[in-house]
C-alpha cells in the first residue's frame, strides 16, 4: 500500500525542522539475516527495475515495506557508480522518519528495537537527483538495493496488502516534486512524497507509479539521459521493461517543457502519447491536466478531443494555485501541492465515484449462524491499513480465550494445516497470512477450525486497523454434519473452506467433497491417512483455490535452519532433495487415490518469487481432469501415479516436473516466458512424463526458440524419461527441444528418454525434428501405440475420470 502515515509525520517535522540526515554506519548485527528485495513478503511500490534480485529505481516516491522481527534493520545497496545519492526517509513502527543519503553500500537504520515483537518498516525514496545520469547503467543517480538486512535470527512476516485502486502519475519535475521544500533546485530541496501524485494516492490509499523526471515533455528529453515522455514510457529506466501495473486512472502532467515547440508539434505528439497509454491500459481513466502554468492548454484541449474517447478527460487547472503557492515561477511548494492534491482527489471522486474515507463504522462478519471454519472480515468505508500492533481474539462462551492473533507477535503468523506431519512424525508449523487487508476489508484467518454449535464472541482491539476504536461481536457456528461421506464446501456449506472438510473426514473414509462456485484463499494439505478423497468444484473457472506459499515461505530457504525432526518432509522419493520442498505448495496431497475435477488451483506467487508449486500430488493412482493449474516456476509436480486429462497447466520454469509416472493428455501447456516445460528426475528406469495430445502453448513474453520441451541433470537423473506424442507446438519451442547438463554431451547420455512423435505445429502441419538432441530420438508407430495407453504406462492401472455432473 501506498505509505500514507509520512504525509502526517513530514508536515510536522518539516516545520519545527526536526529531520535529520545520518549516514551509513556499520551494523551491530554480529550475523545479520539478508533478504532481496523481491521477496515477496516485501512490498515493492512504483516503478522498481528488475536486475536478477536486485531492485533499482530511478523515480522519487518510491518505496519498500515490510513487517519483521528482531533488534536491527538495514540495507546493502550498489553505489559504485553513483555521484549524486538518493535520498530516503525510514520510519519504523509509525515513528518519526528519520532521512538517510544513500552515500554508502551499507545503511543501518535502527539497531535497538524491541527483538521480542513484530515491526513495520516503510523505506520510501525521497529524491533522485533530476540532472545526473539517471537512465542507463551504470547509473549516477538512484536507488540501487541489494538486500534488506535483519538481526539475527530475525525473520520477515507476510504483510498482504492490496490497495483498492491503482493510479498512475506521468510527468516532469513538478511530478517529481523538485523544489517542493525550497526555493533551490538539487535534492536537499526536492521531496517526491510531498508531491501532489503521493498526496492524491494517500488520500485513496492507492498504489501508485510516480514517474517525474526533471525537464521531460512530450517533444522534449528530460534531464539525466532520460528522453521524452514517449520514449521512456512503458520502462522502469534504460532496458528494464515495467511491469503491468494494470491503473484505474492515468494523470499526465505534460506541456510545461514543451514551449518551445509550435502547435502543429506539440499537438499530434500529445494525442500519439495519448494512444500510447490507452494501448497500454485500455480499461483506464486517463486524466490529462493542464499544466499548472498553462503552457499549451488549448493544445491539450485540442488532443483530448482529437482522441474520441469518452474515458480521456481533460482538466482545467486555471486558478488552482497563486502566486504565494510555488518556490520560483514553476514548481510548486508544500503547499501548493497540497492544493493541487486536495483539487485533483476531488476531480478524481466525480470521475470515478471513489472514497478517500473516512474508514467509518465497520460491517463485521461472520453475523448470526456460520460455518465453523469461518474467517472473519472487518469491511470499512474508506481504504485501511493494518496497525503495528493489537490484538484479534475469540472467545468461547464461558470467557475463555480459544485464539488469539496479535500483530506483534509472531507466533500470531504460524499455523498447522491438515495434521501435516515430518517424517519424524511431528506435527509440522507453516508460516502464513494470518490478516490480510484487501482494499476496504480486514480479513482474520484463525489458526484452527472452532467447536460447531457453539457461540463465540470476538474482540478486536483500538489501532489493530489504524484509524478504528476496536469492535466487537457474536456469531454461532453451525453443527458438524453427521456423516463424511459427501460434503459440501461455500458460503451455505457444511465448511467455509475445503481444508476444514478434509480435516472433518476420517482416516480411511472415502469422501467427495463438493466445492461450490467462489474463491478459496488457503493451503491445502491432504495427509497420507485419508486416501479415496474426490474433490469435485463446479468448473475450473468458477472455483478457484489459491494461496501464495512458495520456497522463501515455507520451503528449502525457510527451514534451512529448522531441526530436522520438525522440517524433513515425508515420502521423500529423493531423500537429500526433497528434505524440505513439499511445504511450498498452495495445495498437496500425499494421501492415494486422489481425484480432483473441475477447479482451478492457483499459487498466488508473484513472478520470479521463488519456488512455488499450485500443485503437488505426492501418491498412488492420482487423477486431475479438467483443471486449471496456474503458477510460475515448477507449477505442477506429480510422483508416484498421476492421470491429468482435460486441464491447463501455465508457468515458465519446470512448470511440470517431479519423478514420474505421469500420463498427460488432451491438455494445454502454456508458457509464459523463456524457461523449461517439463523436468523429470527419474532415480530408476520406471515411467517419467508422458504427454499424449497435448498443446504446446505461450504468453506474449515468450519469445520464439525459448521454452525446451524438457531438461534433465545427467549425474543425477541418467535415465529420465520425457516423451510428447502426437502433440502440437508452437515455434517458442527450441529447435533442439531438449537439452542436458551435467555434462552437456550426448556421449553421456546413453540412458536419456527423450521422445517424440508425430510432433506438428499448431495448424497441424508436421515440424522439421532433425536439429533435435542429438541423443532424443523420433518413436516409431508401435512403440507410440503403447505409450498412448495409460495402463501400459501405470503397469496395469486404469484410470477412472468422472463425469461432470454440476
Amino acid at each position: 500500500m501506498r505509505n500514507r502515515l509520512f504525509s502526517l509525520f513530514l508536515a510536522v517535522l518539516l516545520v519545527v525542522g526536526a529531520l535529520t540526515t545520518t549516514t551509513g554506519v556499520a551494523s551491530s548485527a554480529a550475523t545479520p539475516a539478508t533478504y532481496g528485495p523481491f521477496d515477496p513478503r516485501i512490498e515493492l511500490d512504483g516503478h522498481w527495475g528488475r536486475d536478477d534480485d536486485v531492485a533499482i529505481t530511478v523515480n522519487s516516491g518510491s518505496s519498500v515495506r515490510l513487517r519483521f522481527t528482531g533488534s536491527h534493520l538495514g540495507a546493502l545497496f550498489n553505489t559504485a557508480s553513483i555521484t549524486v545519492p538518493a535520498q530516503l526517509y525510514v520510519a519504523i513502527d509509525g515513528g518519526t522518519p528519520a532521512l538517510h543519503k544513500v552515500d554508502a553500500d551499507h545503511l543501518a537504520f535502527a539497531d535497538d528495537l524491541d527483538p521480542t515483537v513484530a515491526h513495520t518498516a516503510e523505506i520510501l525514496v525521497k529524491d533522485v537527483d533530476e540532472y545526473e545520469n539517471r537512465w542507463n547503467v551504470p547509473l549516477e543517480t538512484g536507488v540501487v538495493l541489494k538486500k534488506v538486512e535483519l538481526g539475527p535470527d530475525a525473520k520477515l512476516i507476510p504483510l498482504p496488502t492490496t490497495a483498492e485502486h491503482r493510479i498512475e502519475f506521468y510527468g516532469d519535475s513538478i511530478t517529481q516534486g523538485v523544489m517542493a521544500l525550497c526555493a533551490e533546485l538539487g535534492t536537499d530541496c526536492a521531496d517526491g512524497t510531498k508531491a501532489y501524485p503521493h498526496l492524491v494516492g494517500e488520500a485513496f490509499g492507492a498504489d501508485t507509479n510516480q514517474v517525474g523526471f526533471g525537464k521531460q515533455g512530450i517533444l522534449q528529453p528530460g534531464h539525466g539521459n532520460v528522453g521524452t515522455a514517449a520514449d521512456s514510457f512503458g520502462w522502469d529506466l534504460a532496458g528494464f521493461p515495467a511491469g503491468n501495473f494494470d491503473p484505474g486512472a492515468v494523470v499526465v502532467n505534460f506541456g510545461t517543457n514543451d514551449a518551445a515547440y509550435s502547435s502543429a508539434e506539440f499537438v499530434p505528439a500529445y494525442l500519439a502519447y495519448l494512444r500510447e497509454i490507452r494501448t497500454a491500459d485500455p480499461n483506464a481513466l486517463i486524466v490529462a491536466l493542464r499544466p499548472f502554468n498553462g503552457t499549451h492548454a488549448d493544445d491539450i484541449k485540442t488532443a483530448v478531443a482529437a482522441a474520441k474517447d469518452r474515458r480521456i478527460v481533460y482538466v482545467d487547472t486555471t486558478g488552482w494555485l497563486g502566486p504565494d503557492d510555488f518556490n520560483g515561477s514553476t514548481h510548486p511548494n508544500v503547499q501548493g501541492h497540497q492544493i493541487a492534491a486536495a483539487k485533483l482527489t476531488a476531480v478524481l471522486k466525480h470521475l470515478t465515484g471513489w472514497s478517500t474515507g473516512p474508514i467509518g463504522i465497520p460491517k463485521l462478519a461472520p453475523a448470526g449462524a456460520t460455518c465453523s471454519d469461518t474467517p472473519l472480515s472487518l469491511t470499512f468505508q474508506g481504504p485501511v491499513r493494518l496497525g503495528v500492533a493489537g490484538k484479534m481474539q475469540i472467545r468461547q462462551a464461558d470467557g475463555e480465550v480459544v485464539d488469539t492473533i496479535d500483530l506483534a507477535d509472531l507466533t500470531s503468523y504460524q499455523r498447522t494445516v491438515g495434521d501435516a506431519r515430518t517424517d519424524y512424525d511431528q506435527v509440522h508449523t507453516w508460516t502464513y497470512q494470518a490478516v490480510v487487508v484487501d482494499g476496504r476489508t480486514v480479513t482474520i484467518y484463525p489458526h484452527q477450525r472452532l467447536a460447531g454449535g457453539q457461540v463465540y464472541s470476538v474482540t478486536v482491539d483500538p489501532g489493530f486497523v489504524v484509524g478504528n476504536p476496536g469492535a466487537s461481536w457474536q456469531f454461532r457456528t453451525q453443527r458438524d454434519p453427521k456423516t463424511d461421506a459427501h460434503l459440501t464446501v461455500g458460503a451455505h456449506g457444511d465448511f467455509c473452506t475445503v481444508q476444514a472438510a478434509i480435516d472433518f473426514v476420517a482416516p480411511g473414509h472415502k469422501s467427495t467433497i463438493d466445492v461450490a462456485p467462489g474463491t478459496y484463499r488457503e493451503l491445502i494439505w491432504v495427509p497420507p491417512t485419508k486416501p479415496g478423497i474426490t474433490i469435485s468444484g463446479a468448473g475450473a473457472g468458477r472455483t478457484v483455490i489459491g494461496y501464495p506459499n512458495n520456497n522463501l515461505l515455507n520451503g528449502d530457504s525457510a527451514m534451512a535452519n529448522v531441526p530436522m525432526e520438525q522440517s524433513y518432509c515425508q515420502r521423500r522419493v529423493i531423500p537429500q532433495s526433497d528434505r524440505f520442498n513439499c511445504w511450498r505448495s498452495a495445495m498437496a496431497v500425499f494421501a492415494d487415490d486422489f481425484t480432483m475435477t473441475d477447479v482451478t488451483v492457483q499459487n498466488l506467487t508473484p513472478y520470479r518469487g521463488s519456488q512455488a508449486e499450485a500443485f503437488f500430488g505426492n501418491g498412488s493412482r492420482m487423477v486431475l481432469a479438467r483443471v486449471r493449474i496456474l503458477g510460475y516456476q515448477d507449477s505442477l509436480r506429480l510422483q508416484g501415479q498421476a492421470f491429468v486429462t482435460n486441464s491447463y497447466v501455465e508457468g515458465d520454469v519446470d512448470f511440470v516436473w517431479g519423478t514420474g509416472g505421469v500420463f498427460i493428455q488432451d491438455s494445454e501447456l502454456k508458457a509464459l516466458h523463456e524457461g523449461y516445460y517439463n523436468q523429470v528426475r527419474n532415480i530408476d528406469n520406471g515411467p517419467g512424463n508422458i504427454f499424449v495430445r497435448v498443446r504446446l502453448t505461450r504468453g506474449p513474453d515468450a519469445p520464439d526458440d525459448s521454452v525446451y520441451l524438457a531438461r534433465a541433470e545427467l549425474s543425477r537423473f541418467p535415465t529420465s524419461q520425457v516423451v510428447f506424442i502426437d502433440s502440437a507446438m508452437d515455434s517458442q519451442v527450441a529447435k533442439t527441444g531438449w537439452q542436458i547438463t551435467s555434462p552437456n554431451d550426448c556421449a553421456a547420455a546413453g540412458q536419456i528418454r527423450f521422445w517424440e512423435y508425430h510432433s506438428t505445429d499448431l495448424a497441424g502441419h508436421p515440424l522439421d525434428t532433425t536439429v533435435r538432441l542429438a541423443c532424443s530420438r523420433q518413436l516409431g508407430d508401435a512403440e507410440a501405440a503403447q505409450l498412448r495407453d495409460p495402463s501400459f504406462v501405470f503397469a496395469g492401472w486404469h484410470p477412472v475420470v468422472p463425469r461432470s455432473e454440476r
